[in-house]
């Protein structure tokens, strides 16, 4: 079988892509990968074609999406035999999936397109006059993939009007993102709580990430008596400097709160070993492997309503979702998980993470591409 992927989220050289190719290959999938990137830059994955668009870089010819869909569906077109391919799989809904759907309407080749965070957070909620054209993507493809239960409950039972909505129904699928092998080979069970109890976040420094609410929300709970401390490890990846600096300001005079450099997995494993609850109440999450690797690692997990893991575990079982905006309610899940700890780490230890398996979900793609 022959795939070729569009795939512009390739060009930072996310871990996702290498490990969906690497387990498509062994499967003996013969792909192509269309990567647009900056100028004078490629993505390494090795063994595998890849084509490599030059992407515009000012912000002026970025805004210009249908010109730039039209310079990819055409470069495509010039790079590979697109009809000798047996579907083309487009990892995101509107950049991806619009050049599959010109593609589509050329050839007749099917297409499977995912949705995600930035597709929905993004294209779909500011850039209104893409609107009817994200519809035609949806309703032509094959197959339509969201990547948690919370996207496709917000994308299609809240946002899509009704007939796109009956139009797509039957076609949808909910994939994760696989987990790196190392959390899953090196599982770790929680028992006991420290004092003081050890709360622990993971991520770039960005506002998206929500740091600051969060340390607002543990000082909260230790003006209810409650003693806690945060440990933030992520400084130096992809880090906003406005929010970095607002951030240090506030922990500047508190120490039990600490913010530190990125850690490598081994390293990482580590401090998941040490604390005892993971808290990462994000605005906006297409996934969220933080919280599968926490959750490897025994931690329970204060979530996103409606992002990331929302809806893959039951309410209340593996952590406590959380509204991002609210101090209160962050403060209230934290104190929650303490003070019923053993229920949780209990359920935690019982997990089965055989969806995250990169093998288990490349079968699952390989079904979709037959379908």
């Amino acid at each position: 079988m022959k795939i070729v992927h569009i795939c512009n989220g390739a060009q930072g050289n996310s871990p996702f892509y290498k490990f969906l190719f690497d387990a498509l290959k062994k499967n003996n999938i013969e792909q192509t990968v269309i990567i647009p990137v900056l100028k004078n830059s490629t993505v390494d994955y090795e063994d595998i074609h890849c084509e490599y668009f030059q992407r515009d870089a000012d912000i002026i010819s970025r805004l210009r999406f249908k010109r730039k869909i039209k310079k990819l569906t055409q470069f495509t077109i010039e790079k590979v035999n697109v009809d000798t391919f047996d579907a083309i799989h487009a990892h995101t809904w509107f950049s991806d999936g619009a050049v599959a759907f010109n593609l589509h309407k050329k050839y007749g080749i099917p297409y499977i397109v995912a949705v995600r965070n930035t597709d929905v957070n993004l294209f779909f909620k500011y850039f209104i006059h893409l609107r009817k054209l994200g519809y035609e993507i949806l309703e032509n493809a094959a197959q339509i993939i969201f990547l948690s239960p919370a996207y496709e409950e917000r994308l299609v039972n809240q946002l899509l009007p009704l007939h796109i909505k009956n139009k797509i129904s039957n076609k949808i699928s909910v994939i994760p993102n696989g987990a790196y092998p190392f959390w899953l080979n090196n599982r770790f069970s929680k028992d006991n709580i420290t004092k003081p109890v050890k709360l622990l976040s993971v991520g770039s420094v960005t506002s998206n990430k929500n740091f600051i609410t969060l340390c607002k929300a543990v000082e909260l709970l230790r003006t209810q008596d409650i003693d806690v401390e945060l440990t933030i490890v992520g400084k130096g990846y992809l880090d906003n400097s406005s929010y970095l600096k607002k951030l240090e300001k506030f922990i500047s005079n508190k120490k039990h709160i600490t913010l530190i450099e990125k850690k490598n997995q081994r390293e990482l494993m580590d401090y998941y070993r040490t604390y005892d609850v993971f808290v990462l109440p994000s605005h906006t999450e297409s996934f969220g492997l933080v919280y599968i690797e926490a959750l490897t690692q025994g931690l329970p997990v204060v979530y996103t309503q409606k992002q990331g893991i929302d809806g893959y575990f039951e309410h209340g079982t593996v952590g406590v979702a959380v509204n991002s905006q609210s101090i209160t309610d962050i403060s209230r899940a934290i104190r929650t998980i303490i003070d019923n700890y053993s229920t949780f780490t209990n359920y935690v230890k019982q997990l089965d993470f055989s969806d995250f398996h990169w093998e288990n979900i490349a079968k699952r793609y390989m079904e979709l591409y037959r379908s």
